[in-house]
């Protein structure tokens, strides 16, 4: 269980301190991390369900003649993303633990290093799920890399960019409706053609 800590604490910390795990959390890193571990796998079961679940009733003739190989393959896919999410937030818990003891301080690299280190949980995922994920955190990193250039002054602000931004996704998710359907998945080029009629 995390701690909360005190305004001082965490004034301390932000002034370059240092700050004991006892100060942060209860029983050892390694325990702690094993907790966090099991705590993420049901939230994650809660949010993976549906994500998986759903998909599966638009395959209904499927699901109707062969139920138990549907089971067996929604079971799969939820115990995987929920070993990636569990394991992202365990391997970035522990590392960040590790690093200031070992290292003695706390600094950027805390959070930089099992930052990069944890992404790697993502080969639970299968290699679909790894594309859609990836295509998912693009525009979430160049919003965050947008925002760090801004607060600096280095650009300015653009009025309506989401807006923007959207048209200019929506443009390439048509041009490959158009030209190159064999790019987008079948579940969605399914759903995009019963929106958007046969191409």
């Amino acid at each position: 269980m995390v701690n909360t800590i005190s305004k001082e604490l965490a004034q301390h910390v932000i002034n370059g301190g240092f700050i004991h795990c006892r100060d942060i959390h209860d029983h050892s890193c390694a325990w702690n991390t094993l907790l966090k571990f099991l705590t993420v796998m049901k939230i994650a079961f809660k949010f993976y369900l549906p994500i998986h679940g759903i998909p599966m009733l638009f395959r209904r003739k499927k699901l109707v003649e062969k139920p138990v190989e549907c089971m067996k393959i929604l079971l799969k896919n939820l115990l995987q993303s929920c070993l990636f999410m569990a394991s992202y937030v365990a391997i970035f818990r522990y590392l960040q633990c590790f690093l200031k003891n070992s290292r003695g301080k706390i600094d950027r690299w805390n959070v930089m290093i099992p930052g990069f280190l944890c992404s790697f949980g993502i080969l639970f995922e299968p290699q679909s799920r790894r594309s859609e994920l990836s295509l998912y955190l693009i525009p979430r990193f160049l919003e965050a890399v947008w925002m760090f250039l801004e607060k600096r002054g280095l650009v300015r602000f653009v009025p309506h960019w989401d807006i923007i931004v959207f048209c200019f996704a929506m443009g390439i998710l048509m041009y490959c409706y158009q030209n190159e359907q064999k790019a987008i998945k079948p579940t969605y080029l399914s759903m995009f053609k019963s929106f958007w009629g046969e191409n």
